[in-house]
């Protein structure tokens, strides 16, 4: 317990108070995650210690499919797609999701300690907090509340990927891109005068994957899209302009 007599023991050792800055730091960032919030202020302190802050840049895998799941991770700011890599004749991925600030990554495969069950790369800059398994299931264990504010965040993420494989299975090419478009608006646009534009934080490629569909067929649905002025296609920048009618594709 640490109320305001008493501090953690590192508080007063050489050094401590870069140490004291470091914790104060990570604290205000773990109580910024919507998913935490309205817990006691002792889980902020026991999280907060046990916690590491790590950044890493675009392009970069936070963790591989199979390794083993040592951490959960925190995620402060930024972009990660999470995918399973498919084998075959012809090899792909397929995306499950792109998570941004407030997200927990890898807590189902280290709750059951096994290997990771899907791979997270960063699509932008991402600053994580990261504790390790064990750690976490200390926690846990100290603050059943907590417990199963981090469980009911699990359960959302599971309903997010039934919600994925209802979509690859019960909806047409096109709808999936609608919905695609949709979703990443609501993430990434803004509203101007001409609609709502955004430069995607995936790939054409990575679009593809997410939605289950080739290159190419992806290539003609925003096509489509465009020649019937729902969208407009500058670059890598996308702008909705019937927000509507796109809707009602999906």
């Amino acid at each position: 317990m640490y109320g305001e007599n008493a501090v953690p023991a590192w508080a007063r050792l050489p050094g401590a108070r870069c140490r004291a800055v470091e914790h104060l730091a990570k604290l205000e960032g773990l109580k910024e995650f919507e998913s935490l919030q309205g817990l006691e202020e002792d889980f902020f302190q026991a999280l907060s210690i046990a916690s590491e802050v790590i950044e890493i840049g675009a392009g970069t895998p936070l963790y591989r499919e199979g390794e083993p799941s040592g951490a959960v991770y925190f995620m402060r700011e930024g972009r990660v797609k999470l995918f399973r890599s498919l084998g075959g004749p012809k090899p792909r991925d397929q995306i499950l999701g792109v998570l941004g600030g407030g997200s927990v990554l890898g807590f189902a495969s280290a709750i059951e300690g096994l290997p990771q069950s899907q791979a997270a790369t960063a699509l932008t800059d991402c600053t994580l907090h990261a504790v390790f398994r064990d750690e976490l299931l200390a926690v846990m264990e100290r603050f059943p509340k907590a417990a199963l504010r981090l469980t009911q965040n699990l359960a959302a993420r599971s309903r997010e990927l039934e919600d994925l494989v209802s979509n690859l299975v019960f909806h047409s090419a096109p709808q999936r891109v609608a919905r695609l478009l949709l979703a990443l608006a609501t993430e990434e646009g803004r509203v101007t005068k001409r609609g709502v534009v955004f430069v995607p934080s995936l790939s054409r490629q990575e679009m593809a994957e997410a939605t289950g569909i080739s290159r190419e067929a992806l290539s003609r649905a925003l096509s489509r899209l465009a020649q019937e002025d729902i969208l407009n296609l500058d670059g890598k920048s996308i702008t909705i302009v019937k927000p509507a009618e796109l809707r009602s594709r999906t």
